[in-house]
């Protein structure tokens, strides 16, 4: 039997497998490095939560203090008002 010439069908069918199969490995490599830059990322967005938390925690901290020191200071200058009247009365 003579050797028949390869069938175009054939040919492209393998073209088309050998593709696919190289797409096939491109895409696992693709999900392997996808996966781990989740994981990263992941990882950033605690940190940023955390950063979050403790800078609004810190600010919470600063305005409380601001406003003691505020209501203080009101009430040394209430209180010099005071010894002023008291002096003003004992010396005159």
């Amino acid at each position: 039997m003579a050797k028949e010439p390869d069938n175009l069908v054939l040919r492209l069918l393998r073209e088309i497998r050998t593709t696919q199969e190289s797409h096939g490995e491109m895409l696992q490599s693709h999900g392997e490095t996808l996966k781990s830059h989740g994981e990263v990322l992941q990882h950033v967005e605690r940190r940023v939560e955390d950063l979050y938390q403790i800078s609004t925690h810190t600010l919470g901290v600063a305005a409380n203090a601001h406003v003691r020191f505020e209501n203080l200071a009101a009430r040394v200058d209430e209180l010099a008002a005071r010894v002023d009247r008291l002096e003003s009365k004992t010396a005159g």
